[in-house]
């Protein structure tokens, strides 16, 4: 299964509840026009934003959250007037070992309800990650690899100074423009469309915008090189020194990405894949139609199961709102198809072997900490749980597999990804779906699987997939 870095933030947030984020306006469009300099380890950042207040109460005051490390000269309206702002070195409330810098912009009027405004942050600095906090955090802005991710607070997330809020700004999705400027040895890489390359001097000019609407953005710059499939719409950006390896991760993403075509159908609205190499131990991640690969699945084949599993998370439905954080929408369907990959590509006892991996993981964990044993699948959210989705979650729906047949459970997948293409899910309505095409009475097992804790002693009991299967006979 999908690696899990493990930090002592992480195991905070996983473990202990929380609290309620107060609800915000939200960023839903932004222009950034991104410079880096190398040499000095430095970046600047012009972000331009669109605003939205979506919530019942106007706002007079917007907290936005940045690099610790990063100082912001000024802000600005549309109109360019200055507006009146005060930054400072927060801990972040419900995580007191994080720093930021936290940004309390003031609005001339306040912003009501279902308006919008036009503003510009001007901030530059350093960036040195989180190793201390989040381990996979290593961003940087260096000669040998750069990197600017959301984790690190490398763009204005307008949040409060909790991680909770900050969580709940990723709630919201949003377009992008993208204008990253480097030496001309150099290549700015994001998961957007690219749209074009612009040199001037000993500089050049990267611009891209988002495909879809989305929660993040990521922008590398190294030497990078480039392998690209025009048929699968398959691009790699990869270390010079790892030409081979990303062949292989090119025919891992090209072979995923036909399998899961065929199993569950075309997601609506392709535009294609962009793999970006990333340093070891930097976490990979993934986003829409791209994802940040470490070098490890670069020079390990064994470790290709990676590729399968962020090139899965194309044919996840999106969740619910409330039921997000639960993590079982994305990450058990992207862990239980990257173990389906797995037994496809090579044998059942792959498969099945896989599958076991998963379980032995959440034992540990159900081991270690009762109330992962006693927190059902739909409560994974509210106490921040969503981790468990990677093992129990996987297994759940290797039980709806097991128990409803193959044939059946991709027709459940086509109709989730066209039925729900343009609206949320939740798990009743998954519920009805599975139901309607199988033809089958499932009560018992969303019970014991989503709404209940059964399932933890089946898996913590070691009990065999068959035998879990015969508890619930077509009739039940």
């Amino acid at each position: 299964m999908k690696a899990l870095a493990v930090s002592a933030l992480v195991l905070f947030l996983f473990q202990v509840p929380a609290p309620r984020a107060a609800e915000l306006p939200a960023v839903i469009h932004y222009d950034l026009d991104v410079r880096f300099a190398l040499k000095e380890q430095r970046v600047k950042i012009v972000a331009a934003m669109t605003i939205r207040n979506d919530t019942d109460e106007p706002c007079r005051e917007l907290p936005f959250l940045l690099y610790r490390l990063f100082a912001v000269e000024k802000v600005c309206s549309d109109a360019g007037a200055p507006l009146p702002f005060r930054q400072d070195i927060v801990q972040l409330s419900d995580e007191p070992t994080l720093q930021a810098r936290q940004v309390l912009v003031t609005l001339p009027v306040a912003l009501r309800p279902r308006d919008s405004l036009k503003m510009t942050v001007t901030y530059e600095g350093f960036m040195f990650g989180y190793p201390e906090v989040m381990a996979y955090v290593r961003d940087t802005i260096d000669e040998d690899y750069s990197l600017l991710r959301p984790d690190a607070f490398a763009f204005p997330i307008l949040a409060d100074a909790t991680f909770a809020s900050q969580l709940a700004a990723n709630d919201t999705k949003f377009t992008y423009g993208i204008a990253a400027t480097v030496p001309k040895d150099y290549t700015a890489v994001c998961g957007g469309e690219f749209i074009s390359l612009q040199t001037k001097l000993d500089q050049a000019t990267y611009l891209y915008r988002s495909k879809v609407p989305t929660w993040r953005i990521d922008l590398a710059v190294a030497r990078f090189s480039v392998l690209g499939s025009p048929a699968d719409k398959l691009t790699v950006y990869h270390l010079p020194d790892d030409r081979s390896g990303a062949e292989l991760v090119l025919g891992a993403a090209r072979n995923a990405i036909g399998l899961f075509g065929k199993m569950f159908g075309q997601p609506k609205n392709f535009k294609g894949y962009a793999i970006i190499e990333i340093p070891n131990g930097w976490g990979s991640q993934a986003s829409d139609f791209y994802f940040l690969q470490t070098a490890a699945a670069f020079k390990d084949k064994s470790r290709l199961n990676e590729v399968y599993h962020e090139i899965a998370h194309s044919w996840n439905a999106t969740p619910a709102p409330e039921i997000q954080r639960c993590r079982w929408f994305d990450e058990a369907f992207a862990s239980f198809f990257e173990s389906l990959a797995i037994g496809k590509f090579n044998d059942e006892k792959s498969f099945a072997a896989d599958m076991e991996k998963a379980r032995d993981l959440f034992v540990q964990w159900a081991n270690y900490d009762r109330q992962v044993f006693d927190t059902p699948i739909a409560g994974y959210g509210k106490k921040e749980m969503g981790r468990h989705s990677y093992t129990k979650g996987a297994w759940s729906l290797y039980v709806l597999y097991s128990l409803i047949g193959e044939k059946d459970f991709d027709s459940i997948i086509r109709a989730m990804l066209s039925e729900f293409a343009d609206r949320t899910m939740n798990f009743g309505e998954f519920q009805a779906l599975c139901q309607r095409i199988s033809k089958r009475d499932l009560t018992k097992f969303f019970q014991e699987w989503i709404y209940g804790t059964e399932s933890s002693g089946l898996l913590v009991g070691k009990v065999p997939i068959a035998e879990i299967v015969r508890r619930y006979p077509a009739g039940n």
